[in-house]
């Protein structure tokens, strides 16, 4: 893997006095860069010498804002064997170059991070820097690059490694350690820094030596030292421009956060036994001295505390005893004898891993009275980037609604436990009162994002059994959010939070608690994020994570809540805040298959109806213009279901008034091909009227601008009586259509339709298998379906009765007991959960291109129904369909019948997606 290579600026053609090129021989928060002299000649050159040769993988670049070069050039530098290792004697190679972008769509706000790949040998590194881009806040026509990182390996190693292993030396290692990278150098606080590279090389030895455990947990707290590196860094910053702006509360504040914050991380490292990683090889003295300090100052308040006149209440102030002498014990003192003693001392200076409590606070105003606060372990915080009050309205004490302050006004370090969440939450036992101790991996790690700013027991409630638990938990969740007034990051933390909170509770099918849950939706992106002036990609983010959830809802059976989850869609789409984003369109127009299932088809349709009532479909920056909705409806044309047909063609003819010419392209040519289906022939006959071209008989399938003469009729009659009488009628010509007259087994499609092709439906022929029975007009098909047609199977879960071509898809999205199965990305097959089961039954073949899947033999079958009929009923199919032999049986006892065909309008059930689906007929026999 490549490593940081250390080098040094040796030449700058110029250099501002006050950004020098040896800046950029240093990475870190403060860093200000190299930065050319002003009204400099082009181009400019910078020359890096690295320790020793090496062999350069990697070059990463920092642009500035807004001093940005137009054009950079790398070249590589070495010096013969002959000739000293000097700057006049390198001979260079070009590398390539690099263009940058002018950054006018950011506003000169972001920073660009190139990453240029090499493979090269050499000494020294020369940029060529190309004329600056011209900008407003560039007066003088300079160029910077504010930090340059050079990724590679030593030579000798790199030949050595070569010899042992030489199929290395033609692969590109794109892997390189967090701790090399540009950014993390870049934007970490040093002292986060130091602790976070040991961990990461105890990470890796505990690897070698396979201590997986040990380096899962040196995983954990690295990753969560990054967050907490990078928020002491960005402080840091802050500090420093309000210290040049000469704003010093806002400097001392800053500093007061940066202590508070690093005080909890060095405890927490304490608590999970880490500080020996820091104090490895002599290191770490000034980590120890800090943490000795953060002890002495928790001392002294708490013996503060301890004679206050506040007496906490009765039910409290055993724990708060118990929390005082735990702070106060005397063997807390921090020793330097090495790793061991730190261990010994860390149980008494802080409570134990398995019993953390949080320190006192004790109220000074509203309702409080000396309220004890619990301390629950706190999950991890992996997006956002400020301390947040995590427990704001635990102070209220028997149905008191004061909002006191949670800290005492003389306590240094009375806010380090409310204002920064817990870090490596999930390495702490769980109290005995715990909540959400039932819940699985899954919900616990979606529970964890609310509880960064929730309380843990409320978050519980959400999780209850008892839907009156979870609506008293949103209505708490509700008032919480109502009433809040913190500042801009606590808002955007709580939206945050809110956001996972309707998105699970919107799955829940009660409809009381998606009442409530609706009602928290429109609060929080209604009158919360004006309150708050929330930035848009908060917003969309938080939208996001709830708008799938809502509309999957609309599909629905029970249709009060699917009429409720529509009406939420469509209110909030028309909110101030939300409307101008355009997210909601664009998730309703995004086109679906023809496997979705009708009753969510026909409220995407409806949606999109009700929402080109709000937005200006001729404008195209909305996601609701005319190009996005015709597409939307092409896909919806293609729909099994007659009402989702009929939608689609509604919405075509409403947008054929706008921009005709547009629409037309997402339909098929007008020719005497496509107007022999039905559905193109109702669509242009409307288009034609409401041209005002004059029309003949709809029923007539040529043009009707032309005419039909009587021959074209009759050709076309006898052509339609021809495709009934011919036998092998179930070939993919017969399938031109892509709908079908719905049968009494077709529970979701509309009996009726518009947009059906045929009125026609034997009694006596299966549309699956098409075998003609004079019995199934007397007794019905079901007990074909049931017991005998080879193209269909009772499903193991629920004994409905589905076609084998979608079994797959019945069992992942439709069947009772769906969240057994998971779908193999190997060969697409429904497996239980355990995958390595699957694998080892040897059945695991991988799916290859335009093919499909049996799921009874797990075979590979080439596209198309024929395909299905000749794999599951043909002499040679399908080993393990057991309805193969009894129909193969019955076509040899009545081989000397003539056949019947389906008409086409039910051949085309059979009609394969283009999608990449397959929608069958799941009808359940009683």
């Amino acid at each position: 893997m490549p490593r940081k290579i250390h080098f040094q600026v040796v030449y700058s053609s110029s250099s501002d006095e006050q950004y020098p090129a040896s800046e950029l021989n240093h990475h870190g928060p403060l860093v200000k860069g190299w930065q050319s002299s002003r009204f400099c000649s082009y181009p400019q050159e910078l020359i890096l010498q690295f320790e020793h040769a090496v062999r350069l993988r990697r070059v990463q670049l920092l642009a500035h804002q807004y001093l940005i070069a137009s054009k950079i050039e790398f070249f590589l530098g070495d010096c013969t064997s002959d000739d000293s290792v000097m700057l006049e004697n390198a001979r260079y190679t070009r590398l390539g170059y690099i263009e940058l972008s002018s950054n006018e769509r950011t506003e000169f706000k972001a920073r660009e991070l190139k990453s240029i790949h090499v493979d090269a040998e050499g000494m020294f590194l020369k940029l060529i820097i190309h004329k600056n881009y011209s900008n407003r806040s560039n007066f003088y026509n300079q160029v910077s690059i504010v930090a340059i990182n050079v990724l590679g390996d030593d030579i000798d190693k790199f030949h050595e490694n070569s010899e042992n292993q030489p199929e290395t030396t033609t692969t590109r290692s794109d892997q390189i350690s967090i701790i090399d990278d540009l950014a993390f150098a870049m934007y970490q606080d040093p002292e986060i820094a130091a602790i976070i590279k040991n961990l990461d090389r105890k990470k890796q030895e505990c690897v070698r030596d396979e201590k997986f455990d040990q380096a899962r947990k040196f995983k954990q707290a690295t990753q969560e030292l990054i967050k907490v590196g990078e928020r002491l860094a960005r402080y840091e910053v802050e500090k420093r421009q309000a210290i040049e702006n000469e704003d010093y509360d806002i400097a001392q504040l800053k500093k007061d956060k940066m202590e508070l914050y690093r005080a909890e991380t060095y405890r927490q490292l304490q608590v999970l036994n880490l500080l020996d990683v820091v104090i490895e090889n002599g290191k770490g003295t000034d980590f120890l001295k800090r943490l000795h300090e953060i002890v002495n100052n928790e001392q002294h308040q708490n013996e503060f505390k301890q004679e206050t006149p506040h007496i906490p209440k009765q039910q409290n102030s055993k724990r708060t005893r118990n929390t005082v002498q735990t702070h106060r014990s005397p063997e807390s003192n921090v020793s330097h004898n090495g790793p061991q003693t730190m261990h010994e001392s860390s149980t008494s200076i802080l409570p134990g891993h398995g019993n953390t409590t949080r320190r006192t606070s004790i109220g000074v105003g509203g309702n409080s009275g000396g309220y004890v606060s619990p301390d629950f372990p706190k999950p991890p915080t992996p997006y956002e980037d400020k301390v947040v009050p995590t427990l704001r309205n635990r102070n209220r004490t028997d149905g008191g609604h004061g909002h006191g302050s949670v800290m005492g006004s003389t306590d240094i370090g009375g806010i380090n436990n409310e204002e920064t969440e817990s870090m490596y939450g999930g390495t702490n036992v769980a109290s005995n009162d715990d909540a959400t101790a039932g819940l699985n991996q899954a919900e616990m790690i979606e529970a964890n994002q609310m509880m960064i700013v929730f309380d843990k027991q409320l978050i519980g409630k959400l999780y209850h059994r008892n839907h009156e638990e979870r609506e008293k938990a949103l209505d708490e969740i509700y008032q919480i959010l109502k009433s809040f007034s913190g500042d801009h990051e606590d808002a955007r933390a709580y939206l945050r939070a809110g956001s996972f909170v309707v998105a699970r509770m919107f799955r829940f099918d009660v409809l009381a608690t998606f009442s409530h849950s609706l009602k928290l939706f429109h609060l929080l992106m209604n009158d919360y994020v004006r309150q708050h002036s929330i930035q848009k990609q908060d917003i969309i983010a938080s939208l996001e994570r709830v708008l799938p959830v809502l509309l999957q809802r609309t599909g629905d059976s029970n249709a009060r809540l699917r009429q409720r989850a529509q009406e939420a869609i469509i209110e909030s789409a028309s909110y101030p805040e939300l409307k101008p984003l355009h997210v909601i369109p664009h998730y309703c127009v995004s086109p679906f298959n023809k496997t979705c299932a009708p009753r969510l088809a026909i409220s995407r349709c409806e949606l999109i109806e009700e929402l080109m009532k709000i937005f200006d479909v001729k404008a195209g920056d909305n996601g609701l213009n005319v190009d996005n909705v015709s597409k939307f409806c092409a896909q919806a044309l293609e729909h099994n279901a007659g009402e989702v047909r009929e939608l689609a063609m509604k919405i075509f003819l409403n947008l054929y008034k706008s921009d005709g010419a547009i629409v037309k392209r997402y339909l098929p040519p007008d020719n005497d091909q496509t107007r022999r289906i039905k559905k193109y022939r109702d669509i242009f006959d409307a288009f034609d009227r409401m041209d005002g071209i004059t029309t003949t008989d709809p029923s007539e399938t040529g043009r009707k601008s032309v005419g039909v003469s009587e021959t074209g009729k009759r050709d076309s009659q006898k052509q339609q009586h021809t495709a009934r009488e011919q036998q092998k009628s179930f070939d993919g010509k017969s399938t031109r259509s892509k709908s079908r007259t719905p049968t009494r087994f077709d529970r979701k499609t509309p009996t009726t339709s518009v947009a059906d092709e045929s009125e026609f439906t034997p009694e006596n022929t299966c549309i699956f298998c098409g075998e003609k029975n004079e019995d199934f007009v007397r007794d019905g098909l079901e007990q074909h379906y049931w017991t005998n047609c080879p193209m269909l199977r009772r499903c193991q879960e629920c004994n409905q009765v589905v076609e084998i071509a979608i079994y797959v898809e019945h069992l992942l999205r439709e069947c009772e007991k769906k969240g057994k199965y998971q779908q193999c990305p190997r060969c697409s097959e429904a497996i239980g959960n355990d995958f390595d089961v699957h694998i080892k039954l040897k059945e695991c073949h991988e799916t290859q291109p335009n093919t499909s899947r049996c799921p009874l033999c797990h075979t590979n079958l080439p596209e198309g129904d024929k395909s299905w009929r000749d794999h599951l009923m043909e002499v040679d199919g399908c080993v393990k369909n057991p309805r193969r032999i009894q129909a193969l049986k019955h076509n040899t006892h009545t081989s000397q019948q003539k056949a019947v065909v389906v008409p086409t309008s039910q051949v085309n059930i059979m009609k394969k997606s283009t999608t990449g689906g397959q929608k069958k007929v799941t009808t359940t026999v009683k």
